[in-house]
């Protein structure tokens, strides 16, 4: 048995894509709001997929991934490279699933932010139905779907 039963990544390379994507979110609209920092702070404690991450370096983590972010630059690059690390469909649906609710944690999504989660979709190959779903969860502050296996 895992860690508290919890499936946990090792792997730093998908938690930073599923972090990068929730930096992307909450910058989309150029200004990152203290709402949608908390929002990150609240998701990653309600994550299995970020045990292990404590509250000291979380701030390091997201500056870190809003360095990577920067210097990726182009878009279309940075998406490109978050779905590379996250192959597998529960990992860009919770990664899509944590964009959503960053960029709804201040109640207002400038078209910005959703012409980034319109980019993120097809960047994932979403179907609508599942954006659909994931929004409604990001909207009320639901859980999103566990990524490991049931």
């Amino acid at each position: 048995m895992g860690k508290n039963g919890h499936v946990h990544f090792s792997d730093e390379t998908r938690q930073a894509a599923l972090f990068e994507t929730m930096i992307l979110a909450a910058g989309s609209d150029g200004d990152v709001s203290k709402v949608e920092v908390e929002e990150i702070y609240r998701r990653v404690f309600e994550r299995p997929e970020f045990h292990g991450i404590h509250a000291s370096d979380l701030r390091q983590a997201i500056s870190h991934a809003a360095q990577q972010v920067a210097r990726a630059g182009e878009l279309s690059s940075i998406l490109s490279s978050i779905a590379e690390r996250l192959p597998d469909r529960p990992s860009r649906e919770l990664a899509f699933g944590l964009a959503a609710s960053v960029a709804w944690a201040d109640q207002r999504t400038p078209p910005s932010e959703l012409e980034f989660l319109k980019a993120l979709q097809q960047k994932f190959e979403l179907e609508d139905a599942d954006v659909a779903r994931l929004f409604e969860l990001a909207g009320e502050k639901a859980p999103l779907p566990p990524t490991e296996a049931s």
